[in-house]
């Protein structure tokens, strides 16, 4: 039994180092975290192929490395799409911005200037010279963004590497996920392995279904802001367009950010164009937070509101926007944990049995 115990705690002790020797070079993990999050989006897609092929088609000997291949074709045809449509022409559109933005500042400037020596709107000069400052750095950080493309230019040789990583590690992680999984929890033994594997699995559907709810949502609010700015003809379509479904992944503050640079742009058309932008943007953020946010994510995330906006603000601080676009899952994540422990004796039997 001493020997059981001390082999156990042994394995604990690797573990845990393990985990933080991951944790240090995280830094050289990336292909590795999106290989992961790609197989979590591209599983239910494998596995729906596999059954076709296996119960309705009736090929039971369908090998699961053949039920990939279809996936990678239809992400290699969207992906040709997205650079095609989308990716091509927002760098045109951005390079365009980068060198109009100190023309773009230089009118924001006047049009504060013209509204605050106005005589029914008087503000502090404190505020005024926050503002001022606010648009000046803005227009610098343009032009240090258009230098720092050159140098990633350098580094596309390194990008390009990890790049093709994340597909070879994609395809065994939907290969052999289940057995890597089950032989890393095999390392502890029973109950333990049983409870581990019940946390394992719910952290798994619970991020799977997060990270496909996300990207819908995202592609959604990209249609939609991209029409809108086509509609009422603002500059920059695709530059808004973009930013909003980058955005669509902090939840609660990021579509709220994400009308911001459209209400500036349209101050530069006039103040009609502001109040239909405002209007317009309103009612999608409250069609999107009230009804299809709560219908794809409502049963998959169960943090109260209070609990999404401390994490962002937390992860925020730490981690700048990689922080805040992480926080919600990685705290959800720890719900599952959390819960699974102090609830202990109601989810698992004595006999060590789920």
């Amino acid at each position: 039994m001493l020997k059981k115990s001390t082999q156990y705690w042994l394995r604990v002790v690797l573990i845990v180092l393990a985990v933080i020797f991951l944790w240090a070079i995280i830094p050289v993990l990336w292909p590795l975290i999106v290989s992961l999050i790609c197989t979590l989006i591209l599983l239910p897609v494998v596995n729906g192929i596999q059954d076709y092929m296996r119960h309705r088609v009736g090929l039971t000997w369908f090998p699961r490395w053949l039920a990939i291949i279809p996936a990678f074709l239809l992400v290699a045809l969207i992906l040709l799409l997205v650079i095609q449509f989308i990716i091509l022409p927002f760098i045109a559109e951005f390079t365009r911005l980068l060198n109009n933005l100190p023309v773009l500042m230089s009118q924001l400037i006047v049009l504060w200037q013209d509204i605050t020596s106005g005589e029914w709107l008087k503000l502090p000069p404190q505020i005024d010279a926050i503002v001022m400052t606010t648009l000046a750095r803005i227009s610098s950080y343009g032009v240090e963004l258009a230098q720092r493309g050159i140098f990633a230019i350098f580094s596309l040789a390194t990008t390009v590497l990890e790049c093709l990583l994340v597909p070879i590690m994609t395809f065994y992680l939907l290969k052999d996920g289940r057995q890597i999984k089950g032989k890393v929890i095999s390392i502890f033994q029973p109950p333990h392995n049983r409870y581990l594997m019940d946390v394992v699995n719910q952290i798994h559907r619970t991020m799977g279904r997060y990270l496909r709810g996300q990207l819908l949502l995202a592609t959604n609010m990209f249609c939609i802001t991209l029409v809108i700015a086509y509609f009422f003809e603002l500059p920059y379509p695709l530059v808004l367009a973009l930013f909003a479904a980058i955005a669509e992944w902090v939840p609660i503050i990021g579509p709220i950010v994400a009308a911001i640079p459209a209400i500036i742009l349209a101050s530069l058309v006039g103040p009609a164009l502001v109040v239909k932008i405002i209007i317009t943007y309103a009612i999608i953020q409250l069609i999107d937070g009230q009804i299809v946010m709560p219908k794809i994510l409502g049963h998959v995330i169960k943090l109260h509101p209070l609990v999404i906006l401390t994490v962002i603000f937390v992860g925020g601080y730490f981690y700048g926007i990689i922080g805040m676009m992480t926080a919600v899952p990685i705290t959800a994540m720890l719900q599952i944990v959390l819960t699974k422990l102090w609830y202990f004796n109601l989810f698992y039997k004595k006999d060590g049995t789920v």
